[in-house]
């Protein structure tokens, strides 16, 4: 009688992912079950220019490589978080603001000739709220909305499991979501976008603001009179205080954002949303209002049937997000 042979295992491979930032470029080696293996970081020194960033990546990207004990063909694909707006499917960084010469680079292009690996280019605010949905906060549900708060706002839609990118590969700009007619001027061009209202940076402004029409705060002191030292930082160890200017403008980027979310309640019905960014730290001081000024603004249905929820993967999020998506999605960036 034949023995049946056993079919080999098939071999684990792997991704890079790379959030590349304006100041730093986080790496991180993920398997293709989204077991981190490695991770690094380092100056993006984006003054040097393209060449020398991509440059700089193709290295530690291989570094990395070697330091895991692998070898380069264990590594399927590449994937980079960047900064917009970008061409994701070509792999194109049609400009990025916070890196002096990025305009119409090829850098999938570049960095396959440079490695030899396979590479995915991707918003970053996408990437970010991916990886809450493969390996953090939002892993079990398949509707996702996420929004990162920094100096802007970032946001990133999944439906049924799949990144939305849009007839343009723009969706999930939600940051630029109206949420005041004709109001604070926007970073982007507009007036009234929820960026201005609801960022890190929107935070100080409205404390700045509030402080020169004749608030007395804490915050004044703090900061020594020069108001320009104001950051949302500032407001919070004051909200801590007890300032009640600072309360204010705590509750009124809560409502801000809260209406942020609820027009994505409305329209895009998700199972949870993800919150990044360092006013997580926030706790329920964030959360506990910000659930409240939503429902407010929001229908039931689509309120009760989503969980609004603090983002964990950190600054790791972006990079995580970067792998996963090349990984799980590669057809889109002609990956096979």
């Amino acid at each position: 009688m034949a023995v049946k042979k056993t079919a080999k295992a098939a071999k684990t491979k792997y991704a890079i992912g790379i959030d590349l930032g304006g100041t730093n470029v986080v790496m991180v080696l993920v398997s293709q079950d989204g077991k981190l293996k490695s991770d690094r970081r380092f100056p993006t020194e984006a003054e040097k220019g393209p060449e020398y960033v991509i440059s700089k990546m193709a290295a530690n990207a291989l570094e990395i490589i070697k330091e895991a004990g692998l070898k380069v063909s264990d590594v399927k694909c590449i994937g980079i978080g960047a900064p917009g707006p970008l061409d994701s499917r070509k792999g194109i960084v049609l400009v990025a603001p916070n890196l002096p010469g990025w305009k119409n680079i090829k850098l999938k292009a570049i960095l396959e000739k440079k490695t030899g690996i396979k590479t995915g280019v991707e918003n970053d605010a996408n990437c970010a709220v991916y990886a809450e949905k493969w390996m953090g906060a939002a892993k079990s549900f398949d509707n996702v909305v996420g929004f990162t708060l920094g100096t802007g706002v970032g946001g990133g839609i999944i439906i049924d499991g799949k990144l939305i990118r849009g007839a343009s590969n723009t969706a999930g700009e939600l940051g630029h979501t109206i949420i005041e007619m004709n109001g604070r001027q926007c970073g982007c061009g507009n007036k009234g976008c929820l960026e201005a209202y609801a960022s890190a940076s929107a935070i100080a402004n409205t404390a700045k603001e509030k402080i020169k029409a004749g608030s007395k705060s804490m915050i004044t002191e703090m900061v020594k009179g020069d108001l320009n030292k104001i950051t949302s930082k500032t407001v919070y160890e004051a909200l801590l205080n007890n300032d009640k200017t600072a309360s204010e403008v705590w509750q009124y980027f809560a409502e801000s954002l809260a209406s942020g979310i609820a027009a994505a309640l409305n329209s895009l019905n998700p199972q949870a949303v993800v919150i990044a960014g360092g006013v997580i730290n926030a706790g329920d001081r964030l959360f506990v209002p910000l659930k409240k000024e939503t429902a407010k603004r929001s229908f039931t249905a689509p309120f009760n049937a989503a969980k609004i929820l603090p983002a964990k993967l950190g600054e790791f999020a972006g990079a995580i997000g970067a792998a996963g998506v090349v990984l799980n999605e590669g057809d889109y960036y002609g990956i096979k």
